[in-house]
């Protein structure tokens, strides 16, 4: 299409305005061309089609170098956040009878009682640590008890020990632990035919206190985070996974399968040596390990 355009240069000459000055009306008459061209330009349909397709041209172009871009070159600091666990811990129930599924820890203040007062059923002898006791009491008819008498400790030089209640256990075993910063000792056994219990025993003076977990098959005791206090990492029959902390003097915990928000068909597990959570299924490994300095697991790069 062919505009005829106006020779400014002979409207210049033409002006009776010496020396080819450009005056106000010539400005205007530019300036109402130029609108013109553009109002012809907009009302063109090949101007709008031809906009489109270099906008869709653009984007067939850059959209697929954004998708190769890292998502932390995307998302920056929060891609990383994103790969770390929070740890919700939570402190254990006060419950009057603990069912089966239970797997809080709790603390109790032991009793001294002397040796004279019960009936032995059976002693094992633990070296280095002390005695395990099965005993009746004459008041209590044919009812099981069980406790401990420690080595080298005022009490035993008085003939007494310790009771921890009612029951019995095999597979008995004592060895020493720092867990959670309060225990010295850890004594570990059968307290049924399908159950392994564990008791952290904190010796304090004259008094001495348990900290009781009634199903732990596998234990660790470290220090995962950093802060010099020991943690417990017990993993159960289930392949369940707890980690115990102590939170302002509270022993809480967290199950690990939670707070990883594992579907049907994952797998988690422990590793000691390397203090490694893995979690696996069909599609994907990701591993972790607990943050310095912070109730968080932070997922390791592969």
């Amino acid at each position: 299409m062919n505009h005829d355009k106006p020779d400014w240069s002979a409207m210049v000459k033409a002006s009776s305005i010496p020396n080819g000055v450009f005056t106000e009306n010539m400005k205007q008459t530019v300036m109402s061309q130029v609108q013109q061209d553009q109002r012809k330009k907009m009302n063109n349909p090949f101007y709008f089609v031809i906009i489109t397709l270099l906008g869709l041209m653009i984007c067939v172009t850059i959209l697929p170098l954004i998708d190769r871009l890292p998502t932390n070159a995307i998302m920056g600091s929060e891609a990383a956040s994103d790969q770390n666990i929070l740890l919700d811990y939570e402190p254990t129930k006060d419950l009057k009878f603990i069912p089966e599924t239970d797997m809080g820890v709790r603390d109790s203040t032991l009793l001294r009682l002397p040796i004279t007062s019960v009936q032995i059923k059976e002693t094992v002898i633990i070296d280095g640590f002390g005695k395990y006791l099965n005993y009746t009491k004459a008041e209590e008819g044919d009812t099981s008890f069980f406790g401990f008498e420690l080595s080298n400790h005022f009490s035993s030089a008085n003939g007494e020990f310790y009771e921890i209640g009612y029951g019995a256990m095999t597979e008995v075993n004592f060895q020493k632990s720092d867990a959670f910063g309060l225990a010295d000792l850890r004594m570990d056994g059968r307290c049924g035919p399908q159950r392994k219990c564990t008791y952290w025993i904190s010796l304090d003076q004259d008094v001495v206190k348990v900290y009781y977990q009634m199903n732990a098959p596998t234990i660790y005791e470290q220090d995962l985070d950093g802060d010099g206090v020991t943690e417990a990492i017990i993993v159960t029959d289930g392949t369940q996974i707890y980690i115990y902390k102590n939170i302002a003097g509270q022993i809480q915990s967290v199950n690990v399968q939670s707070a990883l928000q594992t579907k049907y068909g994952d797998t988690v597990t422990y590793d000691p040596v390397s203090q490694v959570f893995q979690l696996t299924n069909e599609d994907e490994t990701r591993r972790y390990r607990y943050a310095a300095g912070g109730d968080k697991l932070r997922q390791l790069d592969e």
